[in-house]
């Protein structure tokens, strides 16, 4: 071989790694490049895992805080009428202030009754119906509360027995703790009437009500 053959295998060979070595910089590059993306979406994933951990972590304490509440709230306003609670626990308040109860009476019952007919006019022609009219409420006994959609009241009638008198400290006590019971929430009227023989003892009749979310 002579010195011009080995001069130029020598350059071939160094263009051929030369070429190599570039190849392995760009594979190299782009090798990085990819993993580096992959990297970025997995950091990108696990930042979204983490918010998502977090807003699960703050939903679980809010449907704690909020079933709390709303515990309160069906305690406070009930979502049937349960009339044999509402008397129960007047009753239970009553024995325990010694107030004898003659009578617990509820409004009369619309359950069962038929619609108002529809009347047709002379001529023939058929009536419109008044679209005005408000729609009954979903249970029996109530009133619609003002200003409150879906809340209805219900009135309770409490009677002493006019043979018991009782004392003005009795009554005070009956209407406290009447007042302080989440059901029964609002006395609306009460009538007194003194004891003729005793002036300082009475039978009283009060009105309450208590309220419903159906």
């Amino acid at each position: 071989m002579t010195s011009k053959r080995a001069f130029i295998a020598m350059v071939v060979l160094v263009c051929i790694v030369s070429g190599a070595l570039v190849g392995v910089v760009v594979f190299g590059d782009q090798l990085l490049q990819k993993q580096s993306a992959k990297l970025t979406d997995l950091k990108v994933q696990n930042a979204v895992v983490d918010a998502q951990a977090l807003a699960l972590a703050k939903a679980k304490k809010d449907i704690a805080s909020y079933t709390a509440l709303n515990n309160i709230a069906k305690q406070i306003v009930p979502q049937d009428k349960d009339q044999a609670r509402a008397v129960r626990e007047i009753v239970t308040i009553a024995e325990d202030t010694g107030v004898d109860i003659a009578s617990i009476t509820f409004p009369a019952s619309n359950l069962g009754q038929a619609p108002a007919k529809v009347t047709t006019p002379e001529g023939g022609a058929a009536a419109t119906p008044d679209t005005t009219t408000p729609a009954a409420p979903p249970v029996s006994q109530v009133k619609p509360v003002d200003g409150i959609s879906g809340v209805y009241q219900l009135d309770i009638t409490v009677n002493t027995t006019l043979t018991q008198p009782i004392s003005y400290v009795q009554l005070i006590d009956f209407l406290g703790r009447l007042e302080q019971n989440r059901r029964t929430a609002q006395i609306t009227n009460l009538t007194i009437t003194p004891n003729p023989l005793d002036r300082s003892s009475l039978t009283f009749s009060l009105q309450l009500t208590i309220y419903i979310k159906p």
